[in-house]
């Protein structure tokens, strides 16, 4: 069975990384939600897919915040003054700012999978330990999936989240992959390859290829990223992945009829 993965929840249709996306994504079948943890200034874990809340945040009175608003520099009190639904259609207005430890409670009243972006590593080692002791402590177990591409990060979410599905998106060469199926022992472990097509043209890594593919099979589960268009699930299926990664452009009743 192939899994289908949903970018910041179903993109195409609903506003990224709010909870309208992620419940679109249980509603129409998804097997995994990916989502993009940031933190707020005050510590406090938030998603969304950019560093500034420029592009999707909205005032009440619909005015754009500042490109260098920074989620970063942003008491949490402050985002969730901000409503990030708007800037797709005026139907998603209200939409706020999803925390952790609502994504915990969400996730716990629905049957689906969770990715956490590679994003993480990037934070402060104080805030990397506010997220993995939450992700920890949620009880949610095997539900949670924590994506890295840093052998550092790849080790410490081994250790401290034990149940854990391990998603591998970084360097692919077969000194990496014996590396990481080592530090991943016991875990369940997803390797994400880029498919080649013009919306991925900007990744400068490896592409998807029979030869990369197999390797790949070797050492975890083959993840396929990512596809735009219906018409590319066939391309993808001779390498005979195991999850597929789309924006929402895949349904999973076109992928189980594929």
């Amino acid at each position: 069975m192939i899994r289908l993965q949903a970018h910041r929840g179903v993109s195409t249709e609903f506003p990224e990384n709010t909870f309208a996306a992620y419940q679109a994504a249980v509603d129409q079948g998804y097997a995994i939600i990916e989502t993009d943890p940031r933190f707020t200034a005050d510590n406090h874990p938030v998603f969304l897919h950019d560093p500034s809340v420029h592009r999707t945040g909205r005032a009440t009175d619909g005015s754009q915040p500042p490109k260098d608003a920074l989620i970063s520099t942003m008491t949490f009190a402050a985002a969730r003054q901000l409503e990030y639904g708007s800037w797709m259609a005026p139907a998603f207005k209200g939409e706020k700012l999803p925390a952790l430890e609502e994504v915990i409670d969400f996730a716990k009243s629905h049957d689906i999978a969770w990715k956490f972006d590679n994003v993480w590593q990037s934070h402060l080692p104080e805030q990397k330990d506010i997220f993995l002791s939450m992700l920890a402590n949620s009880g949610l177990g095997a539900k949670i999936g924590v994506t890295c591409h840093l052998l550092e990060g790849l080790a410490l979410a081994a250790e401290r989240l034990p149940e854990a599905e391990l998603h591998w998106d970084g360097p692919n060469d077969l000194a990496t992959l014996e590396a990481i199926a080592k530090i991943a022992k016991g875990h369940p472990l997803t390797i994400w390859v880029c498919f080649d097509s013009p919306a991925n043209a900007w990744f400068k890594g490896a592409k998807a290829n029979s030869e990369l593919c197999e390797t790949v099979h070797r050492y975890g589960k083959l993840g396929i990223w990512m596809l735009t268009k219906p018409e590319e699930l066939q391309q993808v299926l001779p390498f005979q992945p195991d999850a597929i990664e789309t924006d929402g452009s895949l349904k999973p009743a076109l992928f189980h009829n594929a």
